[in-house]
């Protein structure tokens, strides 16, 4: 059977301290992916998420202080200690801070790979991400809604918010390339949108949704038949206008996801579900 190589990071100098994977972590291997500087006096070594669903969930990291300039000497010894056959049970410490040492409080030595390395500066585990986005209410379940925010503010990634204002208010999606790919928002409307009134979400900085975003209407009796708008290049902003027996109505829903982090990397899927008796058109919901 072949050996894993696992490499343990210890951050706190009393060993009773270590009671979190903030504190403590032993760490795959093979979900090594970059070694990389970060300051002339740290260096932080990357690895696929412990959450295990990736590339939804950000890297976690272990960064290391280091005498300062010496990040070339860090990274090269570093690749070689882990590749090197011994040791042969595949442990390998590569930064344990620990010199007190439980029970008894016994002194003991910190231990480093390399003898550039001082230190470990900060364990980074990512946040859980969840996976399921098939529907555009998938997200709703399982998660605590935030309130509305006031007008003209910018919604937070990967938050859950529930709508019940039906004055006119514009929202703000932050930028695809301040946040990451798997990046959501989602927004469930438990009030309606008051007649005539519009609910504005504009992007910050990108220029156009990503091309094929959509806002589908399910078809009701009488005028209202489906209706579907599918974005394309330049449509930065997407309206929901209220309406009696019309659009805005309670269960309207919009899933937004950052599919790359890169400009107009914002997908969104918006259903709008009808008011009262749902025979109205859909009208002056749509891209631009």
């Amino acid at each position: 059977m072949e050996t894993k190589k696992w490499l343990y990071f210890a951050t706190q100098a009393d060993e009773a301290n270590l009671n979190g994977i903030d504190d403590v972590v032993c760490l795959p291997a093979d979900n090594l992916v970059s070694i990389s500087p970060t300051a002339n006096n740290t260096v932080a070594l990357y690895f696929k998420s412990v959450k295990d669903n990736s590339p939804l969930a950000a890297y976690d990291s272990v960064v290391l202080d280091t005498v300062v300039g010496d990040a070339f000497e860090v990274a090269n010894e570093l690749v070689r200690y882990i590749n090197k056959t011994a040791p042969t049970d595949g442990f390998i410490v590569v930064a344990d801070d620990v010199t007190t040492q439980d029970p008894g409080d016994a002194t003991i030595t910190a231990v480093y790979a390399h003898r550039s390395i001082t230190g470990v500066n900060a364990i980074n585990i990512s946040a859980d991400v969840l996976t399921k986005h098939d529907f555009g209410w998938g997200l709703h379940v399982g998660i605590t809604p935030t309130a509305q925010p006031s007008d003209d503010a910018t919604l937070a990634v990967n938050t859950h918010y529930n709508f019940a204002t039906g004055s006119a208010l514009s929202y703000r999606i932050p930028a695809a390339t301040a946040g990451r790919a798997g990046d959501w928002i989602s927004i469930l409307y438990t009030a309606r949108i008051n007649d005539g009134v519009a609910h504005d979400f504009t992007t910050t900085t990108d220029t156009s949704f990503a091309l094929g975003s959509l806002i589908r209407v399910p078809a009701g009796p009488s005028a209202r038949s489906g209706f579907i708008d599918v974005a394309v290049a330049a449509d930065n902003v997407l309206t929901i206008t209220g309406a009696n027996d019309g659009d805005g109505g309670i269960g309207t829903r919009l899933m937004l996801r950052n599919l790359t982090g890169k400009i107009n990397g914002w997908a969104v899927e918006c259903i709008v579900e009808g008011e009262d008796d749902c025979t109205a058109a859909s009208a002056d919901t749509i891209f631009s």
